[in-house]
């Protein structure tokens, strides 16, 4: 938030995201600890959230952007998966599993893309120190994960000794991509010029 101000104005969905992410823990634990109530409805809403955000991500960065029926018939699909899943099945207060599944496989292959865009376009600089690059990294295993664990979390209904294991590694994931976020928000370029954003949404 402190170099918010000077940051290259691309990566703006990006910060949104960690804003949205740190109000959505924050409810999650409200709810829990002063309520002692459920947390699938701020959960199943922040996933629609998230995946619009990270949408616009690559809209910005540039993929989504030159191709623009894609962008706004995955923006359609999703909006009314999630609606369709979790209102009219009324799976509100319960595991979003289809919408869940179908965004974070979507959401890889987009990160995927862009990886492979950066390794042909990169000029001589290490991959690790670019915020794009680990933020995509990021992505992927929290995608591949969440995939994971969704399939584990129906498995372990069943009492089996694998799933059980797989969700108790959350909490690890969660850490990690968290701490690569983190520095990718240090690693952020500062922007270019004040129009740079807009361009994006022409």
């Amino acid at each position: 938030m402190i170099r918010f101000p000077k940051i290259d104005s691309t990566y703006y969905p990006f910060i949104l995201l960690l804003l949205m992410g740190f109000t959505a823990e924050a409810i999650s634990f409200i709810c829990r600890m002063g309520f002692h109530a459920r947390t699938d409805v701020p959960i199943n809403i922040y996933g629609l959230i998230e995946c619009i955000i990270l949408l616009f991500q690559f809209h910005t960065w540039g993929f989504l952007r030159h191709r623009k029926r894609w962008f706004y018939l995955l923006l359609a699909f999703f909006t009314l998966t999630w609606i369709t899943e979790n209102i009219i099945f009324g799976k509100i207060e319960d595991f979003a599993l289809v919408f869940r599944v179908s965004y974070c496989f979507v959401v890889t292959l987009l990160c995927i893309n862009q990886i492979n865009y950066m390794i042909v376009q990169q000029d001589g600089k290490s991959l690790f120190v670019n915020a794009k690059f680990l933020i995509c990294i990021s992505l992927i295993i929290y995608c591949v994960y969440e995939i994971i664990y969704d399939a584990a979390y129906f498995i372990g209904k069943n009492n089996s000794a694998a799933a059980t294991k797989i969700i108790d590694l959350f909490n690890y994931m969660n850490a990690t991509v968290n701490l690569l976020f983190g520095v990718a928000a240090l690693l952020i370029p500062e922007k270019k010029n004040d129009l740079y954003f807009n361009r994006h949404f022409e």
